[in-house]
């Protein structure tokens, strides 16, 4: 049965690389070309620095929702300008709006959106229509950014980068600088990136973009404009070291408990295109807690991740659904089951309600052709119990979670900048008599190159074991098809 569905997803996956060759999407790609600045601007929202002076004009943005393709009128219209200089790139924007005074203005906080118009820009160094990066300016200053994968937006990662707005009595304007540390392109001498620009009317319930995007086909990604003429710019040396320490003294009924904890998180990049993120002995007590939850039905309840670690930069990981980052760290496996083995005799005076995790680390990226590699490892630390015996008074332990060992390996291959493999396998390994767990998956998502037909789907295999003479493994294997354009889907 294995050996026959196992075929079955080879040749149908051959089947669909072999069919997924039709026409690509047809798009008339607006270009621009940027111009270096010996000056850089000062970001205060003003734009009357020389920097832009001499930049090239872009405008005629078209409505991407609600009435797709329509011009935007003279009143609405948005001007942009692109420069750059050895450090970073920068832009400005001019937003015209004949109702100036009534801007919505809702404050929020970071990555949050409220009742503001917004400036949106993507920038793709690698001009793939699958990843890029996102950088959002409200009408408030408020900012947001975010790393796309394949059209979803990933709001846990998080850029340094300055932006400042200014409202006019012809509307509103904002002006961006992006560090080159804040995104990921190759070192080649002369380069273009894809990009596009949206602004949100928030009273109009509009929003409009510079590269039009077709609604009835394809992905909002494979819209982008180019623009072209960046020059002789470095990746720069990306490290960061975050170190922290922490100390707290608890004082109950005259007993007198001290504890502290030090540590630091790592981020460094390897090339200009892969990130090492590392954490020794890390300290999530600055994390906000989980509602409680009353689970009555048969399966563990399942909280969202709000570790910083876990929730930066992980689409990757997140291939195929397999990684429940939560079980890293949480409570201990035989936390209740220690009370089962006590003695009539015995007490249960200490019982840990969380596991240690000595250190984890995450290597990422993807090269030019579009290969995303990810590899992750955690380690946690021994979690006992302590046990007293009320007549003879010894103490004994008794091990509630093992020493483990958390693994991810994944491949993911993109290409037709549409479509993508994935490989992924997922270990962990528990010292002693503990379970041991292995999953792997192969997932894709295949289109045509116009994007009018995909195929999604996946096939999972399991390997469950207590010990070596009850092994449990599992498979499954599911794919859809389907025609995504127009006016019916």
């Amino acid at each position: 049965m294995f050996k026959r569905e196992l075929l079955l997803v080879l040749g149908m996956g051959i089947g669909f690389i072999g069919i997924f060759n039709a026409q690509e999407i047809k798009k008339e790609r607006k270009k621009t070309t940027t111009t270096r600045v010996s000056e850089a601007p000062i970001i205060d929202g003003i734009l009357n620095d020389a920097a832009w002076k001499d930049a090239e004009l872009l405008t005629d943005f078209i409505t991407f929702r609600p009435d797709n393709g329509k011009k935007v009128t003279a009143a609405y219209q948005t001007t942009v300008k692109v420069i750059y200089d050895d450090a970073a790139i920068y832009i400005s924007a001019t937003m015209l709006d004949p109702d100036a005074a009534n801007i919505p203005q809702e404050f929020a906080s970071r990555d949050n959106f409220s009742q503001a118009d917004f400036f949106l820009v993507t920038i793709n160094p690698n001009d793939d229509d699958q990843n890029p990066f996102e950088f959002i300016v409200q009408s408030t200053g408020n900012q947001a950014d975010a790393k796309i994968s394949n059209g979803n937006e990933d709001f846990n990662w998080s850029a340094v980068w300055k932006s400042d707005v200014a409202i006019t009595p012809e509307g509103w304007q904002v002006e961006i600088e992006i560090p080159y540390r804040a995104i990921r392109f190759t070192n080649s001498p002369v380069q273009s990136w894809g990009v596009n620009f949206h602004r949100r009317l928030e009273n109009l319930n509009e929003q409009h973009t510079w590269s039009f995007i077709d609604n009835s086909i394809g992905r909002w990604t494979q819209y982008d404009g180019l623009i072209e003429g960046f020059e002789n710019i470095k990746p720069p040396t990306r490290l960061n070291l975050y170190p922290y320490a922490s100390a707290a003294t608890t004082l109950f009924e005259g007993d007198t408990q001290f504890d502290w904890s030090a540590g630091m998180d790592v981020k460094y990049g390897l090339t200009e295109n892969f990130t090492l993120d590392a954490t020794l002995i890390p300290d999530f007590s600055q994390v906000g807690f989980d509602d409680v939850v009353l689970n009555l039905g048969p399966f563990e309840q399942q909280f969202s991740e709000q570790r910083q670690f876990f929730t930066e930069g992980t689409e990757l990981f997140n291939k195929g659904r397999l990684f429940y980052s939560r079980r890293i760290g949480s409570a201990p496996i035989d936390q209740f089951n220690v009370a089962s083995t006590l003695s009539p005799e015995e007490i249960l005076i200490d019982s840990p309600g969380k596991v240690t995790m000595l250190n984890a680390i995450k290597i990422s990226g993807r090269t030019k052709k579009g290969l995303g590699i990810g590899f992750f490892n955690a380690i946690t630390e021994k979690t006992e119990a302590t046990i007293k015996n009320k007549t003879t008074g010894t103490i004994r332990k008794s091990v509630t979670n093992p020493f483990s060992n958390y693994n991810i390996l994944v491949l993911d291959q993109q290409f037709n900048q549409n479509s993508s493999i994935a490989l992924i396998n997922t270990n962990v390994t528990r010292n002693g008599r503990f379970r041991d767990a292995n999953v792997s998956a192969l997932t894709w998502h295949l289109e045509t190159k116009n994007s009018k037909y995909y195929a999604d789907g996946s096939f999972k295999l399991s390997a469950i074991s207590d010990d070596v003479n009850h092994p449990n493994t599992g498979y499954t294997f599911v794919n859809s098809l389907g025609y995504d354009a127009g006016h019916w889907n």
